[in-house]
């Protein structure tokens, strides 16, 4: 098998999207059932650092190895965009059961906030 062949290329686009989505994964895992500035700065802290991570890794794979461009650059950006896809997917459904099963959930409060707005509607038009 040729070192600066295709296919290398392609392993190695998958296994870095693979495990920087994985290092994102487990950081969201501990971060979710803290405060949201907390989460917040885990999260996108986090992100900071896999980007500039990512980043210097592709330089060196590209500019320093050698690595067949055309196909680690497309494979990593169509892997990279699937696993950012179904990044943000397990974020909004953990954030969703996590919302259900509070006490109040965000959606009970606009219906109040709706539903005394609607009642009186000539309050509105007279302020």
């Amino acid at each position: 098998m040729d070192p600066n062949g295709p296919l290398v290329a392609v392993a190695a686009a998958i296994t870095l999207c693979a495990v920087n989505t994985a290092v994102g994964y487990v950081v969201a895992k501990k971060a979710f059932d803290r405060e949201l500035n907390t989460f917040l700065g885990m999260v996108f802290g986090s992100l900071a650092v896999r980007l500039v991570i990512v980043v210097a890794v592709v330089y060196v794979l590209i500019g320093r190895v050698g690595l067949h461009q055309l196909a680690f650059s497309l494979t990593f950006v169509i892997v990279g965009f699937l696993l950012i896809m179904g990044e943000v997917l397990f974020f909004h459904t953990s954030y969703e059961k996590k919302k259900s099963r509070s006490r109040r959930p965000v959606s009970e409060l606009l219906k109040k906030k709706v539903e005394s707005m609607m009642r009186h509607p000539y309050e509105l038009a007279l302020a």
